[in-house]
């Protein structure tokens, strides 16, 4: 059973039946001599059913009508650095906060220290 909805099946087949076009087309031009009168209504052919896709495509929301409008170019340059200390002391209170941050969710509470040193002295 396949997972894709009503309007992704149809985009499909619509697709897939574009490239199949452009396919038998191109391989008829392809038996066509350059520079004849065939070969220039094949590429015709060709540059038509590519239009016709797209305006499909456009007409199915699947792409913008105005690209050019729907395109954005930005960057965002985002410096991810950490505090350098300018000192000891602002060194020992970084490494501080950092260790309280590394060891948040651990039970260093009283009563779990007590069950520790109660433990070590059971178990020596």
């Amino acid at each position: 059973m396949s997972s894709l909805s009503t309007p992704e099946k149809l985009i499909r087949k619509l697709t897939r039946d574009h490239n199949a076009t452009i396919k038998r087309l191109e391989a008829a031009r392809d038996a066509c001599s350059i520079g004849t009168n065939s070969y220039r209504q094949y590429e015709v052919s060709i540059a038509d059913e590519r239009r016709k896709h797209t305006a499909q495509l456009v007409e199915f929301g699947i792409i913008p009508q105005e690209l050019q409008k729907a395109t954005k170019v930005e960057y965002l340059y985002v410096a991810h650095c950490h505090t350098i200390p300018a000192n000891r002391e602002e060194l020992a209170k970084l490494l501080d906060e950092q260790a309280i941050k590394a060891t948040k969710g651990l039970h260093y509470e009283p009563e779990d220290e007590a069950i520790r040193k109660e433990l070590e002295e059971k178990y020596k």
